[in-house]
């Protein structure tokens, strides 16, 4: 879908949620994020030469952040356009680089002292190593990874936040909720959201979510911070009146529901936000972290 002049929205299905891209083409051709593995010949490349534009023409890929979802069809882009430069920021690099870090150190470094964490089926996603070309800073907005990168169009007034700001969590394609928000540095994401709401914004086109515009893109950056300030209270509100403490894992299953109507398969995916509040929280002085396995948390 074409979004400005020769700038383009690649929108592809992915189980019940939406994949999205964003294309600019001028005398250089910039593409932001690369779906999964199969992304491209499935949606990238179809949809490039719907419009006349080889996918050999791709100057560079833009990785936004270090996800399966968004950076796993780098090496096919780099199978059909070995010209083509892929680039990231310096922070996710090695997560995007070696499929092994990405498991170990994002989706299950909370396996053994919280026993949470992922299997490796989201692996299938992303297989593949690949070697980035470039490390480029446009706008850092760190939060969701340290390296997160946004993109923002002057002359359109137009920010391409990939998974930035998540607001109240991830839609499914019909419009119901897929799961919680997955930011996993509280401070950082906060900051984030509060950089956004400073500058002049007024279309935001991420990774999962509709698009939003004008008084939208107000309502979106709110949303995305109130849901930060509601895990807090009820991580408070459930410590009080629970003078034992509780476990990273007990406090996922009892405060998700709260949250967000999301099914009860899907609270795993809070973990990361949880764990971020939690350690935020500690460090503040607020709560105390038991030497245990898994640790538990307690007021002091």
């Amino acid at each position: 879908m074409q979004l400005f002049p020769n700038v383009y929205e690649i929108k592809s299905p992915f189980g019940d949620r939406y994949l999205q891209q964003y294309l600019f083409v001028g005398e250089s051709v910039v593409l932001v994020d690369a779906g999964v593995i199969a992304t491209p010949q499935e949606a990238i490349f179809p949809y490039m030469e719907k419009i006349g534009v080889s996918p050999n023409r791709l100057t560079m890929v833009i990785a936004m952040h270090a996800d399966s979802d968004h950076h796993g069809g780098l090496p096919a882009i780099k199978d059909a356009s070995s010209s083509t430069l892929l680039a990231c920021h310096e922070g996710d690099r090695k997560m995007i680089e070696d499929p092994e870090v990405l498991y170990r150190e994002r989706y299950n470094f909370l396996a053994r002292a919280h026993g949470l964490g992922f299997g490796r089926e989201g692996m299938v996603y992303s297989p593949r190593s690949c070697k980035i070309d470039l490390k480029l800073r446009v706008w850092h907005v760190p939060g969701h990874s340290e390296g997160h990168l946004a993109i923002y169009d002057e002359k359109n007034r137009a920010a391409f936040t990939s998974d930035a700001v998540q607001a109240g969590g991830y839609p499914t394609a019909s419009g119901d909720m897929a799961f919680g928000p997955t930011y996993y540095t509280v401070n950082a994401y906060l900051a984030t959201i509060a950089f956004l709401e400073k500058q002049s914004i007024e279309h935001v086109f991420s990774g999962h979510w509709p698009a939003a515009h004008n008084a939208d893109v107000k309502k979106f950056l709110s949303s995305s911070r109130d849901f930060v300030e509601r895990v807090d209270e009820n991580i408070l509100q459930y410590l009080r009146q629970h003078a034992r403490g509780a476990t990273l894992k007990t406090l996922l299953h009892e405060i998700s529901p709260k949250l967000g109507k999301w099914s009860q398969d899907a609270d795993i995916f809070l973990q990361f936000a949880m764990y971020g509040h939690l350690e935020r929280l500690t460090q503040n002085g607020i709560l105390r972290a038991d030497k245990s396995a898994p640790v538990n948390y307690r007021l002091i």
